[in-house]
């Protein structure tokens, strides 16, 4: 009898993969399937720190935040099209859940593809830490959470911590998130965290850890007022700070900054070289540095009279004699008669500098106006963080087809910072943003206003944003103003829930039950079919077509966006041979279906036929 593959209901784990990859590589230090750590350390052995007092960043809670961290999901990312706007051709993403459940889902079909996260994680103040995780069933304990399931007395709201470890239980909520954060990252790809004083330290640890402190760019200030204050005890508090990591440092030869448009207007000047390098300005070619003198760079250069003059100038001479000969040096006269040597700088080998990180960004008072501005009500939250400052991060860590992430996404200032940067610089980057939906305050002026979440304003500010961008005079044909809604919610797939009795009857039944239906009660196709994508690694904007001819069954056929991997998945209680042989799979083809819509003969032919998995 042909054994079926079945299709995935749980997300992969993360370190499960990489100890496969370890198992590949050296699969001498396995025994029976466990890491032998003692073969290990032989090999090693110069190269292990094993001392008592050899140094290592821990804290209460640790093992369990690891053990989270493997914990698969067996949620899924339910589609909601009446929220979005242009759902089937977007590529910008909103999804509401709690992020280390959906980090999870997003693992598989997000690995590697991400140039940039923002996050702005809660600070760990006591009144703003809602990320309370259970270690023994997360899914659960969200849905009750947010009364997707019926249990009483539970209700999300701002946690205050009672276990006396405040640092150790906000590392724990941290750890897990942020190892997962890594491995969506593309190699050159770059990590922005806000945080403040309270836990810049242990964050910087954390990440140290995480990413490696050799892949730390910088610990940035960021002026987030620009008065002190009156209400300081002590010192007034006017900044924060953000960490920047990369995934591979050694992959991002530079990091630079667009010109303004100020500098531009520096280059004014045009030659024959304008129509590749732009227009050009002159700047001074000697180095003028006697105290440090560099050999390599000292030679005389004829001037046009004839003459020659000695320095130390910026390149050797072998690529001075070269822009010589490409017109590209500058010999003038000042008002003394004294030769100026000069070289041409051109503005399209100009157009990316380095700058300082934080030059000129906004502050938390523009972030307020922007997001009142948005959903045309003041003071909906107190402390957004202003788009400005995150299209700065952007503009030098982005390329214009980038994917940005932000699981802690709040009122969703980095979606309208991608949308803003898109249009001022004709980019077509995506993003994907996730936010919790955690209650406003009663009787608040966002709640007033009828927003019932902090995911609700967020959404909210992105569809008003939507439309507003898609009736201005700028809108660009290619310009992707639009967002899918997804929401966590429970698996279709059904749940084993144990027996009522254990006898060999209520097994039975219970077993038929799952072979019979094996999705839950009033499934919706278009749900399953995003879950079976979502956890076969397709990414959230696959396109999903009804194929044609098809009479006696409903087959759908899923794509990626670049249409390089597709497959088939039918529903239906049975499928026939008929409407399988129009489809003319092969060998490259992966065809979905459920498992009681086969008898064993198609079994056995689609088997050699092509990929098959069954629900």
């Amino acid at each position: 009898m042909t054994r079926l593959n079945k299709v995935e209901r749980l997300t992969p784990s993360a370190i499960n993969e990489r100890i496969e990859v370890l198992k590949k590589m050296f699969p001498e230090f396995f025994t029976e399937g466990k890491l032998d750590v003692p073969k290990l350390q032989e090999l090693l052995a110069e190269n292990i720190e094993d001392g008592a007092e050899r140094y290592h960043f821990t804290w209460t809670g640790k093992r369990d935040a690891i053990q989270l961290l493997q914990t698969p999901t067996r949620a899924t990312l339910t589609p909601c099209p009446e929220e979005s706007v242009d759902f089937d051709a977007t590529g910008n993403v909103f999804i509401q859940g709690d992020n280390l459940e959906v980090l999870k889902l997003l693992y598989k079909p997000y690995f590697g593809k991400v140039k940039a996260i923002y996050i702005d994680p809660p600070y760990n103040r006591g009144g703003d830490y809602v990320y309370n995780d259970n270690y023994t069933d997360p899914l659960n304990t969200y849905l009750q959470l947010t009364a997707q399931k019926d249990e009483e007395g539970n209700r999300l709201t701002s946690n205050v911590e009672k276990s006396g470890r405040y640092h150790s239980s906000w590392l724990s909520m941290m750890y897990p998130r942020l190892f997962l954060a890594r491995q969506l990252l593309r190699n050159d790809g770059i990590i922005f965290v806000s945080i403040d004083d309270y836990e810049i330290h242990n964050l910087r640890m954390l990440m140290n850890e995480v990413f490696g402190e050799e892949n730390l760019f910088q610990q940035v200030v960021w002026q987030r007022h620009a008065g002190g204050g009156n209400n300081a005890k002590y010192f007034a508090v006017d900044h924060e700070y953000i960490l920047v990591y990369a995934k591979n440092k050694q992959d991002i030869p530079t990091l630079k900054l667009p010109l303004s448009d100020k500098q531009k207007a520096e280059y004014t000047e045009k030659d024959e070289w304008y129509s590749t390098l732009g227009p050009y300005k002159v700047r001074s070619f000697p180095q003028n540095r006697p105290a440090n003198p560099r050999p390599g760079l000292q030679y005389h250069i004829e001037l046009p009279d004839g003459t020659k003059v000695f320095d130390q100038w910026k390149w050797q001479e072998s690529r001075f004699l070269e822009a010589k000969a490409q017109n590209k040096m500058v010999f003038t006269k000042d008002n003394n008669g004294k030769w100026r040597v000069g070289y041409k700088k051109y503005l399209n080998e100009s157009d990316r500098l380095p700058r300082s990180l934080l030059t000129q960004v906004e502050r938390n008072v523009e972030g307020k106006k922007q997001l009142s501005a948005v959903l045309e009500e003041p003071n909906i939250l107190n402390n957004p963080k202003p788009v400005g400052l995150i299209k700065h991060l952007l503009e030098f860590s982005t390329d214009p087809d980038s994917l940005v992430v932000d699981f802690f996404a709040g009122s969703c200032t980095t979606a309208q910072a991608v949308l803003e940067l898109n249009r001022a610089d004709n980019g077509n980057r995506k993003f994907i943003v996730v936010q919790l939906p955690e209650p406003t305050p009663e009787k608040s002026i966002a709640r007033n206003a009828g927003y019932e979440t902090i995911s609700d304003i967020g959404m909210g500010r992105i569809q008003r944003l939507l439309n507003k961008m898609r009736t201005g005079n700028l809108f660009r044909e290619a310009e992707d103003l639009g967002v899918k809604v997804f929401k966590l919610t429970e698996s279709n797939y059904r749940q084993w829930n144990g027996v009522a009795e254990s006898n060999a009857e209520s097994y039975e039944n219970q077993l038929r039950l799952f072979a019979d239906n094996p999705l839950v009660d009033q499934w919706i196709p278009k749900n399953v079919i995003y879950e079976v994508s979502i956890k076969e690694g397709y990414q959230l904007d696959c396109l999903i077509k009804q194929v044609d001819g098809i009479k006696q069954n409903t087959i759908f056929q899923v794509s990626s966006r670049d249409e390089i991997q597709t497959f088939y998945i039918c529903l239906d209680a049975e499928l026939f041979q008929d409407e399988i042989d129009k489809l003319k799979l092969t060998n490259d083809h992966l065809l979905v279906c459920l498992d009681k819509a086969l008898d064993d003969t198609q079994v056995a032919n689609l088997a050699l036929q092509c990929r098959l998995k069954t629900i």
